[in-house]
């Protein structure tokens, strides 16, 4: 059987969206595990009223907002006690388009891998950034990965990049965006689930790296394919709060499993201050910013490091 963990976190209504797509497009034997994870709203009570008595839907309700890696792992537990040996990963903010999950469990089981993923579309219906086929070098990853510098690459730099990086067909790839996927869940057990260290971001990276290190495979399936909400869950790119567990994830990330030097590390902070101070201001929020410069230079000090 099949599980799928959602997590909602005030959106309701999008969680809704997303359940219900889930009852019109999948066929294959399934569970929703659906996590609400301490709304501030009436988010629970909508979601039991909607879904208290489907048996398709086990509704959680956590007293403390687990963040994105240990609510999934809460759900994927569960999922894993009912006898789920396949699980879906989605965000609340996801619309499943007519028989993506279906592809994706099929691809799961056919081609023995670690994680199916499907093509993510925008409400524009433009498809948006959902994986990477290669793993990109930390110079990549400086000017790829933020929009200090990206502003100042040559356009024909940045376009051979997403040649070397994109895929518009099927095939392995070394990242896959966290908003969607669907994971054997033997394998996903063997390499710990999400490593609960994380809030919110770069999970996938993580997920990535250890597939990596234990010879798992990553397989886009394009065929299969689902809308996505971008942002919805997040709070916007002036969002103190996310800011810094965005930062708090990468420092975490970049120490303990794609293992990089503290001096590099420390240009990273640069350029993700620089970020904040550019968008922040625009913001009006010069104060969040200079608490965001403050408080990153503690979660450097703070975070758990392997030695290389």
């Amino acid at each position: 059987m099949l599980g799928i963990a959602i997590i909602n976190y005030n959106k309701y209504d999008k969680t809704v969206e997303c359940v219900k797509s889930v009852f019109k497009t999948v066929k294959s034997e399934y569970k929703i595990y659906l996590l609400d994870n301490a709304s501030q709203n009436n988010s629970y009570d909508e979601l039991k009223a909607h879904f208290g008595n489907d048996n398709r839907v086990m509704l959680i309700k956590s007293e403390e907002n687990l963040g994105y890696a240990r609510g999934n792992n809460l759900c994927i537990e569960k999922a894993k006690a009912d006898g789920c040996d396949s699980i879906l990963i989605s965000n609340n903010d996801i619309i499943f388009n007519e028989n993506a999950v279906d592809t994706l469990l099929f691809k799961l089981r056919e081609n023995g891998c670690l994680i199916t993923a499907p093509r993510i579309l925008g409400t524009d219906n433009k498809q948006q950034i959902s994986v990477k086929a290669v793993r990109p070098s930390y110079k990549e990853y400086l000017m790829f990965s933020n929009y200090i510098i990206g502003n100042f690459i040559p356009k024909k730099k940045v376009r051979n990049y997403l040649k070397k990086t994109a895929l518009k067909d099927e095939g392995y790839v070394y990242w896959t965006s966290g908003a969607c996927f669907m994971a054997d869940m033997a394998q996903f057990e063997k390499i710990g689930f999400f490593d609960p260290y994380t809030f919110l971001y770069f999970e996938e990276y993580i997920i990535s790296e250890k597939a990596e290190k234990n010879g798992m495979k990553l397989l886009y399936v394009p065929e299969a394919s689902v809308i996505h909400f971008h942002g919805a869950s997040t709070g916007g790119s002036a969002n103190l709060f996310t800011r810094l567990e965005n930062f708090k994830s990468e420092s975490y990330m970049f120490s303990n499993y794609y293992v990089i030097s503290p001096v590099r590390l420390k240009i990273i902070r640069l350029i993700r201050c620089l970020e904040v101070l550019y968008t922040f201001t625009k913001e009006k929020k010069i104060r969040d910013a200079f608490t965001f410069i403050k408080e990153s230079r503690k979660i450097m000090k703070s975070t758990p490091r392997k030695e290389i």
